[in-house]
Protein backbone atom coordinates (compact mmCIF):
# COMPACT_ATOMS: atom_id res chain seq x y z
CA UNK A 1 0.00 0.00 0.00
CA UNK A 2 2.82 2.35 0.88
CA UNK A 3 4.44 1.75 -2.54
CA UNK A 4 1.16 2.68 -4.25
CA UNK A 5 0.96 6.00 -2.37
CA UNK A 6 4.60 6.78 -3.19
CA UNK A 7 3.99 5.94 -6.86
CA UNK A 8 0.89 8.17 -6.95
CA UNK A 9 2.77 11.09 -5.39
CA UNK A 10 5.70 10.60 -7.75
CA UNK A 11 3.30 10.62 -10.70
CA UNK A 12 1.80 13.91 -9.54
CA UNK A 13 5.22 15.50 -9.10
CA UNK A 14 6.49 14.27 -12.46
CA UNK A 15 3.36 15.34 -14.41
CA UNK A 16 3.49 18.94 -13.24
CA UNK A 17 5.10 19.93 -16.56
CA UNK A 18 2.04 18.61 -18.40
CA UNK A 19 0.09 21.56 -17.03
CA UNK A 20 2.28 24.01 -18.94
CA UNK A 21 0.89 25.87 -21.93
CA UNK A 22 1.31 23.75 -25.05
CA UNK A 23 1.53 25.70 -28.30
CA UNK A 24 1.23 24.46 -31.87
CA UNK A 25 4.42 23.29 -33.52
CA UNK A 26 3.18 24.25 -36.99
CA UNK A 27 5.37 26.52 -39.13
CA UNK A 28 4.61 30.22 -38.83
CA UNK A 29 3.14 30.33 -42.36
CA UNK A 30 0.53 27.70 -41.42
CA UNK A 31 -0.28 29.43 -38.14
CA UNK A 32 -0.67 32.69 -40.05
CA UNK A 33 -3.14 31.04 -42.44
CA UNK A 34 -5.20 29.78 -39.48
CA UNK A 35 -5.27 33.17 -37.70
CA UNK A 36 -8.10 35.62 -38.35
CA UNK A 37 -5.82 38.62 -37.88
CA UNK A 38 -2.08 39.16 -37.54
CA UNK A 39 -0.16 42.32 -36.77
CA UNK A 40 2.87 43.80 -35.08
CA UNK A 41 1.96 45.86 -32.05
CA UNK A 42 3.08 47.36 -28.78
CA UNK A 43 1.53 46.88 -25.31
CA UNK A 44 -0.72 49.75 -24.17
CA UNK A 45 -2.62 48.56 -21.10
CA UNK A 46 -4.12 45.60 -19.26
CA UNK A 47 -7.17 45.25 -17.04
CA UNK A 48 -9.13 42.42 -15.43
CA UNK A 49 -12.43 41.31 -16.90
CA UNK A 50 -15.10 38.67 -16.49
CA UNK A 51 -16.68 36.59 -19.26
CA UNK A 52 -19.31 34.04 -18.28
CA UNK A 53 -18.00 33.88 -14.71
CA UNK A 54 -14.43 33.28 -15.88
CA UNK A 55 -11.68 35.73 -15.00
CA UNK A 56 -9.93 37.07 -18.11
CA UNK A 57 -7.32 39.68 -18.92
CA UNK A 58 -8.23 42.42 -21.39
CA UNK A 59 -4.97 43.49 -23.01
CA UNK A 60 -4.95 46.57 -25.24
CA UNK A 61 -2.29 46.69 -27.95
CA UNK A 62 -1.45 49.54 -30.35
CA UNK A 63 -1.27 48.21 -33.93
CA UNK A 64 2.00 49.31 -35.56
CA UNK A 65 1.92 47.21 -38.75
CA UNK A 66 -0.95 45.15 -40.10
CA UNK A 67 0.05 41.81 -41.64
CA UNK A 68 -3.34 40.08 -42.08
CA UNK A 69 -6.89 41.26 -41.51
CA UNK A 70 -8.44 44.67 -41.09
CA UNK A 71 -7.23 46.02 -37.77
CA UNK A 72 -6.05 49.55 -37.08
CA UNK A 73 -5.47 51.77 -34.08
CA UNK A 74 -5.79 49.85 -30.83
CA UNK A 75 -7.03 46.29 -30.36
CA UNK A 76 -8.32 44.79 -27.12
CA UNK A 77 -7.43 41.13 -26.75
CA UNK A 78 -9.30 38.78 -24.41
CA UNK A 79 -6.80 36.38 -22.87
CA UNK A 80 -6.74 33.79 -20.09
CA UNK A 81 -5.89 35.04 -16.61
CA UNK A 82 -4.26 32.98 -13.90
CA UNK A 83 -3.22 30.13 -16.20
CA UNK A 84 -0.02 28.90 -17.81
CA UNK A 85 -1.18 30.42 -21.12
CA UNK A 86 -1.61 34.01 -19.94
CA UNK A 87 -0.80 36.62 -22.58
CA UNK A 88 2.28 38.36 -21.20
CA UNK A 89 3.65 41.10 -23.45
CA UNK A 90 6.88 43.04 -23.05
CA UNK A 91 6.26 46.68 -22.18
CA UNK A 92 9.10 48.27 -24.13
CA UNK A 93 9.21 46.54 -27.52
CA UNK A 94 7.01 45.41 -30.39
CA UNK A 95 5.68 41.87 -30.72
CA UNK A 96 3.93 39.91 -33.44
CA UNK A 97 0.44 38.64 -32.61
CA UNK A 98 -1.74 35.97 -34.26
CA UNK A 99 -5.35 36.26 -33.06
CA UNK A 100 -8.65 34.50 -33.65
CA UNK A 101 -12.16 35.90 -33.47
CA UNK A 102 -14.56 34.64 -30.77
CA UNK A 103 -18.22 34.02 -31.68
CA UNK A 104 -19.13 37.19 -29.75
CA UNK A 105 -16.67 39.22 -31.87
CA UNK A 106 -13.87 39.61 -29.33
CA UNK A 107 -10.25 39.03 -30.33
CA UNK A 108 -8.77 36.02 -28.51
CA UNK A 109 -5.11 35.52 -27.68
CA UNK A 110 -2.84 33.57 -25.38
CA UNK A 111 0.85 32.98 -24.81
CA UNK A 112 0.81 30.96 -28.04
CA UNK A 113 -0.34 34.03 -29.99
CA UNK A 114 2.99 35.85 -29.55
CA UNK A 115 5.53 35.50 -32.38
CA UNK A 116 8.69 37.29 -33.46
CA UNK A 117 7.65 40.51 -35.27
CA UNK A 118 10.36 40.25 -37.94
CA UNK A 119 9.45 36.68 -38.80
CA UNK A 120 5.74 37.58 -38.92
CA UNK A 121 6.29 40.45 -41.34
CA UNK A 122 8.58 38.31 -43.50
CA UNK A 123 6.08 35.43 -43.57
CA UNK A 124 2.99 37.48 -44.30
CA UNK A 125 4.06 40.92 -45.39
CA UNK A 126 2.06 42.21 -48.30
CA UNK A 127 4.15 43.03 -51.36
CA UNK A 128 4.10 46.76 -51.92
CA UNK A 129 4.16 48.77 -55.11
CA UNK A 130 2.89 46.05 -57.45
CA UNK A 131 0.59 48.44 -59.34
CA UNK A 132 3.40 50.96 -59.82
CA UNK A 133 5.78 48.25 -61.06
CA UNK A 134 3.23 47.01 -63.61
CA UNK A 135 2.55 50.58 -64.77
CA UNK A 136 6.24 51.34 -65.27
CA UNK A 137 6.69 48.05 -67.14
CA UNK A 138 3.83 48.91 -69.52
CA UNK A 139 5.26 52.39 -70.20
CA UNK A 140 8.70 50.93 -70.98
CA UNK A 141 7.13 48.31 -73.27
CA UNK A 142 5.14 50.99 -75.12
CA UNK A 143 8.28 53.11 -75.63
CA UNK A 144 10.28 50.15 -76.98
CA UNK A 145 7.47 49.15 -79.35
CA UNK A 146 7.03 52.73 -80.58
CA UNK A 147 10.78 53.03 -81.22
CA UNK A 148 10.86 49.68 -83.08
CA UNK A 149 7.85 50.56 -85.25
CA UNK A 150 9.34 53.96 -86.09
CA UNK A 151 12.66 52.39 -87.09
CA UNK A 152 10.88 49.82 -89.22
CA UNK A 153 8.78 52.44 -90.99
CA UNK A 154 11.87 54.54 -91.82
CA UNK A 155 13.70 51.48 -93.08
CA UNK A 156 16.89 52.71 -91.47
CA UNK A 157 19.31 50.16 -90.24
CA UNK A 158 22.16 50.92 -87.93
CA UNK A 159 25.63 50.86 -89.45
CA UNK A 160 27.30 48.29 -87.27
CA UNK A 161 30.85 47.12 -87.82
CA UNK A 162 30.87 43.65 -89.30
CA UNK A 163 27.18 43.72 -90.27
CA UNK A 164 26.25 42.58 -93.83
CA UNK A 165 25.69 45.37 -96.36
CA UNK A 166 22.39 45.43 -98.28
Amino acid sequence: MRALVVAALAALVLTEGALACVCSELPLEDRLDEADVAFVGRFESEREGDVGGQRVALVTVDVEQRVKGGVEGSVTIRAPSGSDCDLVLPRARSVGLLLTRAPDGAWLGSACSVVDPGELVAAGGEPRGQLIKVGIGLVVLALVLAWALRRRARGARPDLPGAPRP
